[in-house]
């Protein structure tokens, strides 16, 4: 069948989605009182059967995931996110009970989805930003018998790695009472990188483990930056590292200027072009092409290399540079209803974002911006005033990557002077 191939054709996963669309209809009309607003309802599991449909053929699965058994349920589970259908693999591991999940607001708060999420027991939290209603909501869930999943980066990884964990949860965790699992993903990163609209599952192999059981009475004991220290380095993975297949399809390289904006030869913005598995420079005409284990021919060698080449060119300019971009905006209400759209202005600089529309001007501290989360060569986004604010930029959509990346380099130095400040208290005492 067509659909379950990797080049899915856009009649038929539209044809396909509005099927699925009638089914869970149905299926809420028939079954919405059933176990609602639970993981063990009936529109939990039709989620997940739509969400594995939509994945099509799943990549090979390696799950190790004898140690759960340990952990005394109700558990908070948190986990690395590489990818899109890190849901679905989580999902499979051995629960003794089906585990709600903390995810984006926004998939919360959309037409039918809103429905669908608040009766399958899904839990809401808004991306960076302050969300009082996510931690009752977790409270609450545990308290019914359910563990929660949690992944703590808030966000996919652009480049592979880990990103840094810039909401620490510690002292949450501790006063939760429960046990708390550490999970690894490996391998999801390549079958599906936030970079590339094509997935590749059929072809790819994922691993997920148990890395680290925390029981309860053990983190009463742990002091808050040890905590945090454990979860950031016990999650923390590099696909680029030891990856779990080979990759042998030829258009491996398509989408990826939408990360690397920048020429890692001569430097040039918005240069570069993909094709197959290449990455050619229009400006200098140098060409990079990614070998069967996602590594270049020629460096900067991995994706991550070349990332961090960008970040340094990057970080030199950053009490500096200033970006603007005229952006097609989208306006989501955060409680739902109909979005908005616009056009309007963005800047930023290392002092604050603003944003500057015929309907609004508002600005934002940067010391208030933990982190930008983006599409690649598609949009930005945060929230404002209760509202999600979906950025467009009308020329070079790539730019996107460079506003997240320039959030997060200002994230970074205030995470190192807080750390270097914190060191030195320590050394007076």
């Amino acid at each position: 069948m067509p659909f379950f191939r990797n080049d899915i054709p856009v009649f038929a996963a539209v044809l396909f989605a509005a099927i699925l669309l009638a089914a869970a209809v149905v299926l809420i009309v028939c079954f919405s009182r059933k176990n609602a607003g639970t993981p063990d309802s009936p529109v939990y599991r039709l989620i997940f059967l739509i969400s594995r449909l939509l994945q099509g053929r799943s990549p090979r699965l390696i799950i190790e995931d004898k140690a759960l058994s340990q952990a005394e349920a109700p558990y908070i589970m948190l986990a690395n996110h590489e990818s899109f259908f890190d849901f679905n693999y989580i999902h499979r591991m051995a629960h003794p009970r089906p585990p709600a999940f903390l995810i984006n607001n926004y998939y919360c708060t959309r037409p039918v989805l809103k429905t669908l999420k608040r009766k399958s027991g899904m839990l809401a939290k808004k991306l960076f930003t302050s969300d009082f209603g996510a931690p009752v909501s977790i409270m609450r869930t545990l308290r019914s018998g359910y563990p929660v999943v949690i992944f703590p980066e808030g966000r996919l990884s652009p480049d592979g790695r880990s990103n840094p964990i810039v909401e620490e949860g510690a002292a949450f965790y501790r006063r939760l009472g429960v046990d708390l699992v550490l999970v690894k993903i490996h391998g999801a990163y390549y079958a599906g990188p936030k970079w590339r609209k094509r997935r590749y599952h059929a072809d790819s192999c994922v691993r997920v483990s148990v890395e680290r059981i925390i029981k309860r009475d053990e983190l009463k004991t742990m002091q808050d930056a040890e905590i945090n220290a454990l979860i950031t380095s016990t999650l923390y993975n590099d696909a680029s590292v030891d990856p779990p297949c080979s990759y042998p399809r030829k258009d491996k390289a398509e989408g990826l200027e939408g990360l690397l904006y920048r020429c890692a030869d001569c430097g040039e913005l918005y240069s570069m072009h993909s094709k197959g598995n290449t990455l050619r420079c229009r400006a200098c005409e140098s060409i990079h092409t990614l070998d069967e284990e996602y590594r270049f021919t020629s460096e900067p060698f991995t994706i991550p290399a070349w990332y961090d080449h960008i970040r340094e060119t990057e970080r030199a300019e950053l009490d500096r540079f200033h970006l603007d971009a005229a952006v097609r905006t989208v306006i989501c209400p955060a409680a739902g209803g109909s979005s908005r759209k616009e056009k309007g202005e963005c800047r930023l600089d290392a002092e604050c974002f603003s944003y500057h529309s015929p309907g609004i001007d508002f600005s934002i501290p940067t010391e208030k911006l933990p982190a930008l989360a983006f599409s690649c060569s598609k949009e930005f986004e945060l929230y404002y005033n209760n509202e999600q604010y979906f950025f467009y930029p009308l020329e070079h959509p790539e730019q996107s990557a460079r506003w997240a990346l320039f959030v997060d380099l200002l994230s970074e130095r205030r995470r190192n002077e807080r750390e270097l400040t914190c060191n030195k208290r320590k050394k007076r005492s």
